[in-house]
């Protein structure tokens, strides 16, 4: 059998084709167990509306205790539509196949990692194991706090957003699931600043103090991010805001890390 560097273009071509089908195959595979267990993915993600889901009840009972009812969210329980004759079966399958794809993940990102090493020398193999364990571990945890503190607060602002009396709310299925998956998607991918900021500061892409530099600005601008989307109240404009905060002064701390090794 040929080594990588003895391999021609063409049979790299044919290698990644493989890797890539074998990813595939196991998507459309875990995507036909998770059509099984469609119902439950969407009341997972429906839940973030729900008053008993585990955060709109820990901000009511916290705004009984401060006397302050604009922190109680989701108090009301939504009903959704569907405008379409497809729509719950397209939604049925899109669910299942993002079900699939985030159960196959481990699997993909070992599989293409496995076929990407063999290129790369020994340090390099272990900065790059290095990356792949941080970006998962920095993307889970964007999307647990996604999925847990900013997405029942989008889902409260959104619905109860109105630009005038004229307007009534009819929310489909699809446009709230669309909105919940990318809210915390954006907050995993989000939480991927650091590690973003540390490579690039690394590779000299942006200078170390460029994000010290502009930190006011920053404050500033999570501050009014965090007011807008919360309900009128300091208390849960601080929730969003801190975390946020915390992930910038992490990436602060990358980049003087990054000069550092």
């Amino acid at each position: 059998m040929k080594s990588r560097s003895e391999m021609t273009i063409l049979e790299h071509l044919a290698e990644l084709r493989l890797v890539l089908l074998k990813v595939v195959i196991a998507v459309v595979l875990l995507s036909v167990v998770a059509f099984l267990f469609g119902e439950k993915i969407l009341v997972l993600l429906m839940q973030v509306s729900d008053p008993s889901f585990i955060t709109n009840r820990w901000l009511c009972h916290l705004a009984g205790l401060l006397n302050s009812p604009e922190l109680c969210i989701n108090s009301l329980r939504l009903s959704f539509t569907n405008i379409e004759l497809a729509g719950q079966f397209t939604l049925h399958v899109r669910l299942a196949i993002f079900g699939g794809a985030i159960v196959a993940a481990p699997y993909s990102i070992a599989t293409i990692a496995t076929f990407i090493s063999p290129a790369l020398k020994e340090n390099e193999k272990n900065l790059w194991l290095k990356f792949l364990f941080a970006s998962l571990a920095f993307f889970v945890i964007g999307v647990v706090f996604g999925y847990f503190i900013i997405a029942p607060i989008a889902v409260h602002f959104l619905a109860n957003y109105c630009l005038s009396g004229l307007i009534v709310n009819q929310i489909t299925v699809q446009s709230f699931i669309r909105t919940v998956i990318q809210t915390v998607f954006a907050m995993g991918l989000s939480f991927e600043l650091p590690l973003i900021v540390f490579y690039l500061t690394k590779w000299h892409v942006i200078e170390k103090d460029v994000l010290k530099r502009n930190r006011p600005i920053a404050l500033i601008v999570l501050l009014t991010l965090a007011a807008i989307i919360t309900p009128p109240d300091v208390f849960s404009m601080i929730i969003v805001a801190v975390p946020l905060w915390m992930l910038y002064e992490i990436s602060i701390f990358a980049t003087k890390w990054a000069t550092n090794k």
